[in-house]
């Protein structure tokens, strides 16, 4: 069941991340190391303030498969996960 606060942080990201819509339908958003990192980043700082909820990659994950970024995309869902979470486990200075 996806909470209130989950449906509020995947509109957020959707907002965010619009300017990578073409790129993801395109299928060149992985292929751009660039791109990827520059999203990931700008995701993790809309879920910073709550990413104690968000504290493992499959729930990072499942948060994103309910974006228009990563919808229908797992390559891309699972890649942009690992990225949010690395950076936000460095923001909490674990990594």
């Amino acid at each position: 069941m996806v909470s209130v606060l989950e449906k509020q942080l995947a509109l957020a990201l959707d907002r965010r991340l619009s300017v990578f819509g073409t790129k993801a339908a395109e299928g060149s958003l992985l292929q751009d190391e660039m791109s990827l990192r520059a999203a990931a980043y700008m995701a993790s700082e809309i879920i910073q303030p709550c990413c104690c909820m968000l504290c493992n990659k499959e729930k990072l994950a499942a948060l994103l498969s309910g974006t228009k970024l990563c919808q229908g995309r797992p390559e891309l869902t699972k890649k942009m996960a690992e990225l949010i979470y690395q950076d936000l486990a460095r923001c909490n200075g674990l990594g």
